[in-house]
């Protein structure tokens, strides 16, 4: 099966893809896990780029298998201790409502940057890499939380995507999960806003898609592809239509930007679901096509696009007691006692605001950004006897790219 198939992550460069061939197959397996040929480009393109994610579009697009598709997405295996509320209108809503009964890994925006995503994954230790470059899940029930923007600003998006696509596959034959939520990034590439992308991410799409080296030279064909596969109702459009734009882990909120009252009242459910029909391009009863909700990615106060409570310092106390009140209500409606965000890169670190109540996890990780130390935060059950959680936040030192030299900091007990 494709998701089994050696990828090997080792030696990745840091630059734009290398030709290769068009026609991308799923490999034969082996249990170790994937992984990517070391040092070749051209095999993390066509295996991490490419089958295992044309496995999952077609499965969505295929009618005949929508169920079953869905049935994996929303409800695990009965051995698995993480299960999955879909609330909608649709069998192929993503998740609002998670129950976690280990800890919880939250990884902030990634960026098209490969390299960092792995750190992350290793500094959260839910995942082992051998000497060979091949990637096991080894968090157990860790249920991991990427907060979105994927895309944009760095080369590797589908092979990033592909990755966590695979490793929640894994994850769930123990308990754990791996969720990507979407953010402002993917909702404008859906757009068709492309003013973010890297040359070396449009040779990414352009090679998912079945275009030859030679057409790699022809920018408005290889636009157009991507244009294609992004759109609502294409191909990667559908993949995104999978995640949450809000999602709710026991008693944390995560959401790309932020999260109001506004946003609560509107409902969760209903953000999320109009937002997945958006992706996929469904028709709706007036024959028109589906629209994102405003709410949702709209202006500057959507969850996609809210920067309220991820200001490190605020201009004034009356401006810190206003973004802190309406944290507290939304929190309230939704009976959650954090909000985890990403967006807006922290030049000081993962931190948090509003009396340990918003978390802000962007720090800027990807090269694309800021080239910045990996830092993920960590939500540990509470102790027996207990009902506060514990959250951490891990970090790696700076001069050193190696999960093994990692620093914990508990930041809070709540």
């Amino acid at each position: 099966m494709a998701l089994g198939m050696q990828r090997r992550l080792r030696g990745h460069q840091r630059t734009a893809p290398a030709p290769v061939l068009p026609v991308v197959r799923p490999r034969a397996t082996r249990a170790t896990g994937p992984s990517v040929a070391r040092g070749s480009r051209r095999h993390l393109l066509q295996q991490l780029a490419g089958a295992t994610l044309l496995v999952h579009a077609r499965s969505v697009a295929d009618p005949s298998s929508v169920a079953s598709a869905s049935a994996t997405l929303a409800a695990p295996t009965e051995e698995a201790s993480t299960s999955t509320t879909v609330l909608g209108n649709s069998a192929l809503d993503p998740p609002t409502y998670v129950t976690a009964t280990g800890r919880i890994i939250a990884v902030g925006d990634l960026h098209g940057d490969l390299d960092k995503a792995v750190e992350a994954l290793k500094l959260g230790r839910v995942i082992s890499v051998s000497d060979e470059g091949e990637v096991s899940w080894v968090g157990g029930d860790t249920v991991v939380v990427q907060l979105g923007d994927v895309l944009d600003r760095g080369d590797v998006e589908i092979g990033i995507i592909n990755l966590l696509r695979y490793l929640d596959t894994e994850a769930r034959k123990h308990g754990g999960a791996v969720y990507m939520l979407n953010g402002n990034h993917e909702s404008l590439n859906v757009c068709g806003d492309f003013r973010y992308v890297t040359p070396g991410a449009f040779a990414e799409s352009a090679l998912y898609a079945g275009l030859s080296e030679a057409d790699l030279k022809d920018w408005q064909l290889v636009a157009k592809v991507r244009y294609s596969l992004y759109k609502p109702g294409g191909d990667l459009a559908r993949e995104f239509s999978r995640n949450p734009t809000v999602l709710i882990v026991n008693d944390t909120v995560f959401a790309h930007g932020g999260l109001l009252p506004t946003h609560v009242e509107y409902g969760i459910e209903r953000l999320n679901s109009e937002v997945a029909a958006w992706m996929r391009g469904d028709d709706i009863a007036d024959g028109n096509k589906a629209q994102p909700p405003f709410l949702a990615m709209g202006d500057a106060n959507s969850v996609m696009w809210n920067r309220t409570l991820s200001k490190e310092r605020f201009a004034t106390p009356y401006e810190r007691y206003h973004a802190c009140n309406a944290l507290k209500q939304a929190l309230a409606k939704v009976r959650g006692k954090r909000l985890v965000v990403g967006h807006t890169p922290q030049l000081g670190g993962v931190n948090c605001e509003c009396e340990n109540q918003v978390w802000r996890i962007d720090v800027g990780m990807s090269y694309g950004v800021l080239n910045r130390p990996v830092q993920v935060l960590e939500i540990v059950p509470p102790e027996e006897g207990s009902e506060d959680a514990k959250v951490r936040i891990i970090r790696n030192t700076p001069n050193s790219m190696s999960s093994a030299d990692d620093d914990i900091t508990i930041a809070s007990n709540l």
